[in-house]
């Protein structure tokens, strides 16, 4: 008597050679601006397998990445895994600014509160990593130890300081040359290369008095 064997084999998905990841696709744009403080919606992104045909994606998008209150440029990545355990990734670039930053830079300034002398400094302006369309003056008005007076960029594309005192600014031997000083200035307009600011200059402390107009020329 003869007898025969069928062997019945099979294979299973992580032994069948599959090596192709899926392809992550990206919903809208892969590079994104939006305004410090703003809000926007992450349309998210698909993926497709040529073996599982569609598959789920997950990101690393959380609510620090991106942080819509601090100026950076954040990375999404969206990934996808088939059965086969294949990784396939996409990115998404989102960056965060600061409406004003058109302002940031180094300056050459021109100073003048009395209209017969200048004073010629260096300027450095930087934007405000969490406050949007505000700015920060390095030393403004060129006074020792003032590092502190910002400004905001008004909805028509001018630059204005609002009301705010440096404490304990200037250099001397007279107690009125250490003093605190109230800076505050009417809105003036960016152009290509710079921008006047007209401003007022008032000494606050208590038996120093005095308000200068002053107009300083910005350039770059």
């Amino acid at each position: 008597m003869s007898g025969s064997m069928l062997l019945v084999t099979s294979c299973s998905k992580d032994d069948d050679g599959d090596t192709t990841a899926p392809v992550v696709t990206l919903n809208g744009a892969d590079e994104v601006i939006i305004l410090n403080s703003g809000v926007w919606t992450d349309p998210g992104a698909t993926a497709t397998d040529d073996e599982d045909g569609t598959v789920t994606v997950i990101s690393d998008a959380s609510t620090t990445n991106p942080n819509y209150n601090r100026v950076n440029t954040y990375t999404i990545t969206y990934s996808a895994t088939d059965a086969a355990g294949n990784v396939g990734t996409a990115t998404r670039s989102v960056r965060v600014k600061n409406e004003a930053e058109a302002y940031a830079g180094t300056y050459s300034v021109l100073d003048t509160c009395n209209g017969t002398e200048f004073f010629a400094y260096a300027q450095v302006i930087t934007v405000d990593s969490t406050v949007n369309n505000r700015i920060k003056f390095n030393k403004f008005a060129d006074y020792a130890n003032n590092d502190e007076i910002y400004a905001i960029m008004l909805g028509d594309g001018s630059l204005q300081i609002p009301s705010q005192t440096a404490i304990s600014i200037g250099s001397g031997v007279d107690p009125c040359d250490i003093v605190d000083h109230h800076f505050e200035s009417s809105p003036s307009i960016l152009v290509v290369s710079g921008f006047k600011l007209n401003y007022t200059d008032e000494v606050t402390s208590i038996g120093c008095t005095g308000t200068t107009t002053c107009v300083a020329w910005y350039a770059k």
